[in-house]
């Protein structure tokens, strides 16, 4: 398997991401991701693509089935790194989210899968993101929810005031909430307490009924 420096890792990441989404990537879409210039950007790519790991058409970028396979195998280091920072270690998902992203690219194989035996293989991380080949997350974005009981299944974006906010207000994946919608305004009952939850975070949060 292809050896990467962990930028070139973080690309391919987060290209595995947004295809997911949206079935390809566009240079513009890593840009913003990272915040850096297009001209590391288009180095990079330029790089993948040389190893084979993506290729370019009119509609964007896409990865190679070798490709898919290493960035796969990153999202499940991180996500079970999460895990195990979250659920042996006691740490706050936010801590864990930063430490995950240096884990990540250190694990051997073997240690990774004597991780994920310890903790029970485990169908997602922490915020509810699912571990690669163990299915998908379904739900309905909280912002579009009628009123009605509901069971939050994810946290969307990963950014730390989101993380911040949805754990203050008890919107954790696994817990159950009652959502009442008055107007605009969207307010959820957790745990017997009643928060108006703003819409910036309710687009945020999946949740099923």
């Amino acid at each position: 398997m292809v050896e990467l420096s962990e930028p070139l890792e973080n690309y391919l990441k987060e290209i595995y991401k947004i295809e997911t989404q949206r079935g390809h990537a566009k240079v513009s879409d890593l840009i913003v991701a990272f915040s850096v210039s297009p001209g590391t950007i288009s180095k990079a790519i330029s790089r993948l693509e040389f190893l084979g790991l993506i290729v370019r058409d009119r509609k964007g970028i896409r990865l190679t089935p070798e490709g898919k396979q290493l960035a796969e195998r990153l999202i499940r280091s991180h996500r079970l790194s999460e895990r195990l920072l979250t659920d042996v270690l006691g740490l706050d998902w936010i801590r864990a989210h930063e430490i995950a992203h240096k884990l990540e690219h250190i694990w051997p194989n073997d240690v990774l899968d004597r991780i994920d035996a310890v903790l029970g293989f485990p169908s997602t991380c922490p915020h509810g993101h699912p571990i690669p080949g163990r299915g998908e997350v379904k739900g309905t974005p909280l912002s579009q929810a009628q009123s009605g009981s509901y069971k939050v299944v994810m946290i969307v974006k990963e950014e730390e005031w989101i993380l911040r906010e949805a754990e203050k207000m008890g919107l954790i994946p696994g817990r159950t909430i009652s959502v009442k919608k008055e107007g605009d305004k969207i307010f959820v009952m957790v745990d017997g307490n009643l928060v108006e939850v703003p819409r910036a975070l309710a687009e945020q949060v999946m949740v099923n009924a």
